[in-house]
């Protein structure tokens, strides 16, 4: 009977060590909603490509927009440059603004990411303050080139003929390219994988609470079967001591 009740406990604790990870898997992640470019009191012309995170589980669509004024009221007048479907962007591109035809001034930015049961309540953040300067925009530096120095052939001396003496000539700094600003269109970010299915981890410390309760189990049966073997032994002792006492037994 013992050697039957060993692999049952083993079968046991191993069917709780598989079971307690995948019952503790990883929740969904978050929804998240950033601009990370342009940020607050930024001051951009031209075409600006404004990035950030645009996360959802369940994404439908994001909207990028722009409204006058730098901070948003409840009459602020929005007007979108950006709706992406079914796509999620992690520190990348959003969308490009085109601030050539808007007038020089205060402007606010704002990113809404909608469920596809989220109804009337997206996940908005807002970039506030954001001037565009398109009358005066910051010139872009040029790296300063230095002038090589002018070599002035001395006035021959009588005299003894001077050793020539070797100049070495500084080198010459290579300008650096003027970074340009992209003006591609939004590309999507592709996204690896299905963003509904919950991922499922590997956590040490629950295999470890795996392993106690199994090694609980087995003691707790093992106990039990001691406890068995000892009861049993002693009423057999009982019966054994009462069937050699009774009358007529020695007969």
């Amino acid at each position: 009977m013992l050697k039957r009740m060993l692999p049952l406990s083993l079968v046991l604790v191993m069917g709780l060590l598989i079971v307690a990870p995948v019952g503790r898997a990883a929740p969904l992640f978050q929804a998240q909603s950033t601009i990370t470019y342009p940020t607050d009191g930024t001051t951009v012309s031209g075409q600006v490509e404004v990035k950030g995170v645009a996360l959802h589980p369940n994404m439908d669509f994001y909207q990028v927009r722009y409204a006058p004024g730098g901070q948003p009221t409840a009459g602020t007048q929005w007007q979108d440059f950006a709706i992406v479907e079914g796509e999620q962007v992690d520190n990348g591109t959003l969308g490009v603004w085109d601030t050539t035809q808007l007038p020089d001034g205060q402007y606010t930015l704002a990113l809404a990411v909608w469920g596809v049961n989220d109804a009337n309540n997206p996940y908005v953040f807002f970039a506030t303050n954001i001037t565009v300067n398109n009358t005066n925009p910051v010139a872009t530096p040029t790296p300063e080139v230095t002038e090589q120095p002018t070599e002035v052939p001395a006035t021959p001396t009588p005299g003894p003929t001077p050793t020539p003496v070797a100049v070495e000539q500084p080198a010459t700094p290579t300008p650096r390219p003027t970074p340009t600003l992209a003006t591609s269109p939004l590309e999507p970010t592709p996204v690896d994988g299905d963003p509904d299915e919950p991922a499922v981890s590997f956590n040490v410390s629950q295999i470890q609470d795996g392993f106690c309760v199994g090694g609980l189990v087995t003691v707790l049966l093992l106990s039990l079967w001691g406890l068995y073997l000892l009861t049993k032994a002693g009423i057999r002792w009982f019966l054994r001591n009462r069937s050699q006492s009774s009358p007529g037994a020695g007969q």
